[in-house]
């Protein structure tokens, strides 16, 4: 038989004050600090909007991190935490115990609501309040502190949520006396809304990262370009699955869009890491979106996209890649290309480079023949990976050879040797005897902590 532990004087005054809802709001004044937090917590759970209301207006820390209490916000006790900001902001004098300046909206892992022991102070994570110059750039009204909302946000628009539908709508309308701090914008569905409107919400100035990544159109897309030349501390950006609609195909339309988007580039003056994945449009372009960034990039991700040898050319020669520290083309084939190319890449990146992914580029073995020389110049390479190429025993040898005298590589992968497959699929014995002379290969001075040979499902079950 298991014994429920008996409820403890505190927990007992908590149900007694939420029975009388006048008590309760009247004894707010008077409240210990240490009672604030799990009477609102109750009030929360049990849904009593006007407790909720008078508590936010009487908070009495700098932050109220609301979504660390409930993921999934019941509308009407959103609404209620909502209303008391109101009331808060409508009020000339702040009253003396009151201190609320956030309202925490992010899925932050915050304890504040677990095992809370009568701190005086309850601060915001520091990453974003602290150190964020877009606090202090917002109009004050009437020399009163504008009250911040803090998000990492996710827009899914088939579904939205009601509690962020009633926040746009409400943030709107209070634009002059809130601001919205969002470091992350992830767009997770096609909108069926101009994106535009979503962007009113927020302060751009606090927004570092954003990322489109499911089957946009062009247009869109060219929709936002806007939006996203307003965003000054825009480090991090990823387009993933964007595509042409049929009607704009080689339209001037098109182009259009196209200079829109990628014009506004020129104004992401902290830019430092782009990521292009399955982007349609790049064949033949690839210049007319490096070209405007005007910032050095640290990270370029260009996968899964068709690319001509003059885009080749020019990510070659591109400025903005000279201080490249992550190069990702996977997915880009490689066997229409000259076999000068990869060399000539890699030969301006042999002092900053530290990680290369060449993933599924089907290279050959002249073009990989070219591009040794150079990677073994990379002197802060900590990662390579080669795998789903088809290269041969002799590649692969050269491979090793020439990334054993990197001291900093602690990874290397590469794909089995093309000698290991015959018409019925994978030889295991062969595979085991080629493996172990790959090993054999790699001087016993200096060694990867880790190389991996990686299987071409694809063959092995085309063979099946």
């Amino acid at each position: 038989m298991s014994f429920r532990a008996p409820p403890t004087l505190q927990q007992l005054a908590r149900r007694s004050l939420l029975k009388d809802e006048a008590l309760a709001i009247s004894a707010l004044e008077d409240l210990p600090l240490h009672f604030f937090p799990p009477l609102f917590k109750d009030a929360f759970t049990s849904k009593q909007p006007n407790i909720l209301r008078q508590m936010v207006a009487a908070w009495p820390f700098p932050c109220l991190p609301l979504k660390a209490l409930k993921k999934t916000l019941h509308l009407e006790s959103f609404k209620a935490v909502l209303d008391g900001l109101d009331l808060l902001m409508a009020q000339k004098d702040r009253p003396k115990r009151c201190k609320l300046q956030v309202l925490d909206l992010r899925d932050a892992h915050l304890d504040f609501w677990k095992g809370w022991a009568g701190r005086q102070h309850m601060d915001c994570s520091p990453d974003v309040i602290g150190t964020n110059q877009a606090m202090g750039n917002h109009p004050i009204l009437d020399k009163k502190q504008p009250m911040t909302v803090l998000m990492n946000h996710f827009f899914t628009y088939h579904h939205p949520s009601n509690y962020l539908k009633y926040f746009y709508q409400w943030a709107k309308q209070r634009k002059d006396v809130i601001q919205v701090i969002c470091k992350k914008l992830e767009f997770q569905d096609y909108p069926t809304c101009d994106p535009r409107d979503v962007l009113e919400v927020f302060d751009t100035d606090s927004i570092q990262e954003v990322e489109i990544r499911t089957q946009w159109d062009i247009h869109t897309l060219a929709l936002l370009a806007p939006g996203l030349g307003q965003m000054k501390n825009l480090q991090k950006l990823t387009f993933k699955e964007i595509y042409v609609p049929v009607h704009l195909s080689g339209d001037l339309e098109m182009e259009a869009c196209f200079t829109e988007i990628f014009s506004h580039f020129s104004k992401l003056n902290k830019l430092q890491h782009l990521y292009l994945n399955d982007v349609s449009f790049l064949n033949g372009r690839l210049d007319q979106v490096l070209r405007f960034l005007e910032s050095p990039l640290e990270t370029l991700a260009i996968t899964h996209c068709l690319l001509s040898q003059s885009d080749m050319n020019y990510l070659s020669q591109c400025p903005s890649i000279q201080k490249l520290k992550h190069l990702d083309l996977s997915g880009v084939t490689f066997i229409h290309l000259n076999d000068a190319f990869p060399g000539s890449l890699l030969q301006r990146l042999t002092a900053t480079l530290q990680t290369l992914k060449l993933k599924g580029c089907m290279i050959m073995d002249s073009q990989m023949s070219a591009l040794l020389p150079a990677l073994s110049q990379c002197s802060q390479l900590t990662e390579v990976n080669f795998g789903k190429n088809v290269l041969s025993m002799g590649s692969l040898k050269k491979l090793l050879q020439h990334t054993s005298n990197l001291t900093k590589l602690t990874l290397v992968k590469y794909p089995p040797p093309d000698e290991i497959y015959n018409n019925m699929g994978l030889l295991p014995d062969r595979f085991i005897q080629l493996y172990s002379e790959l090993m054999d290969t790699v001087p016993n001075i200096r060694q990867p902590k880790q190389v991996c040979s990686v299987i071409n499902m694809s063959r092995l079950l085309g063979s099946l």
